[in-house]
């Protein structure tokens, strides 16, 4: 009697018991659904990440509104943070040549962050077109407003303002002492007041010092510090005006 009712048992759960074929079907069905609700709410998100904000951080001297309107970045409005043309937006900003962009975020869901930053002016250059704000990287600037006038003061190059960066390879050359003055030598590069590169020969006029100063054309940058040793010895002697011949082996002085 017992193992009558133990059949009907096992029986009766047998035929409750879902085969392989149906469980498969059931696991199969169960994955397709969660894919959809994966997809459909990827596409909603897709859909509202879109770019309706844009902030640049980084400026000091710059207006950030100056630079949107000026790049007109309004273009990229509704574009999707996931396929954001940064070399688009990083050439639009850079037609500036005050302003080098150093990354692009995206920030959820609408915000688009743009971290710049200034390009410092290396040196001013008066040519006979104006006056011109010379940028670390040799960049030229021509405005209204100069930002900083505490920098040397150089005649006698030759650009071409309507190129972007100086090209003469001699004002490059010089471009590139001052700049390895300013780099490792800054005391040096801060005493510098004008640079005279008309003729044959550099003249250079210290900032703090009646002294003139000759040197040779192509002059190295180690040759300053011989300079600011020699500008040391005079530093209390007086009013006196001194000329000082560097094109030498030894400085002359008079």
């Amino acid at each position: 009697m017992k193992n009558l009712k133990e059949n009907k048992l096992r029986k009766k759960l047998n035929k409750n018991k879902l085969s392989d074929r149906q469980k498969n079907i059931i696991k199969r069905t169960a994955v397709i659904f969660i894919l959809i609700i994966i997809i459909a709410a990827s596409i909603t998100v897709i859909n509202k990440a879109r770019i309706l904000r844009v902030e640049i951080r980084g400026l000091n001297k710059l207006n950030a509104i100056d630079i949107m309107e000026e790049s007109n970045l309004s273009k990229y409005n509704n574009t999707s943070l996931f396929n954001i043309p940064k070399k688009e937006i990083t050439k639009d900003i850079e037609d500036n040549p005050r302003v080098k962009v150093e990354n692009i975020k995206a920030s959820f869901p609408d915000l688009l962050i743009i971290n710049v930053s200034e390009r410092d002016n290396l040196f001013l250059l008066e040519s006979n077109t104006g006056i011109y704000e010379i940028t670390d990287e040799g960049y030229i600037i021509k405005n209204e407003s100069i930002y900083n006038y505490d920098v040397p003061y150089v005649t006698g190059l030759n650009i071409n303002p309507t190129n972007k960066k100086i090209e003469n390879e001699y004002s490059k050359y010089l471009s590139s002492v001052i700049y390895e003055l300013k780099t490792n030598y800054n005391e040096i590069y801060n005493l510098i007041s004008e640079i005279n590169a008309f003729g044959n020969d550099l003249i250079l006029y210290p900032r703090g010092y009646q002294v003139q100063v000759i040197l040779e054309k192509y002059v190295k940058a180690e040759k300053f510090v011989d300079l600011t040793a020699i500008l040391k010895t005079i530093q209390n002697q007086g009013t006196q005006t001194y000329r000082i011949d560097f094109r030498f082996k030894e400085a002359i002085i008079n």
